[in-house]
């Protein structure tokens, strides 16, 4: 069962967070590039993040804006099976919601290790896609020339 959204203030729910997936402020302060010691106000609540620097965090995070912000975020409709799965790798919110939408030959997958081959097959296309997005468009096609085989006839 998700936990309920917390009513503390937004520092002290991004902490928390933080906390639960085990970062330094260091870490989470890299991931959403931003400065460490803005970081720790915020976390101190002491300065009052904007909606873009929510918007870093959040995604840093692998949450939604509206968790941070403390608004309740519809848990209806996910499955048992996919939140166990969730909590036995670390989700967040985003990634849950997105899983909780796939349907597989017209109906939703019951069991973790459902949950674990289509999670584990989109995560394979996502860095995928990032790796080839670092690379040139001609980079990632094999010339033809290069693959050819020549066989000699004696």
């Amino acid at each position: 069962m998700p936990e309920p959204i917390s009513r503390d203030p937004i520092g002290t729910r991004i902490s928390s967070l933080r906390k639960r997936k085990g970062w330094s402020l260091s870490d989470l302060a890299g991931e959403a590039k931003i400065a460490r010691s803005y970081l720790y106000q915020i976390e101190q609540n002491k300065s009052a993040p904007t909606q873009a620097i929510i918007e870093k965090l959040a995604k840093a995070l692998g949450a939604l804006p509206s968790e941070l912000w403390g608004e309740d975020v519809a848990t209806f409709g996910i499955p048992e099976s996919l939140q166990k799965f969730a909590d036995q790798m670390n989700l967040g919110s985003a990634e849950i919601q997105m899983l909780a939408q796939i349907e597989y030959r017209g109906r939703k997958p019951s069991m973790v290790r459902e949950w674990y081959a289509i999670y584990s097959i989109i995560k394979a296309m996502l860095d995928e896609d990032e790796e080839d997005e670092g690379k040139g468009a001609g980079e990632n096609m094999t010339n033809e020339s290069d693959s050819a085989v020549s066989v000699e006839h004696g």
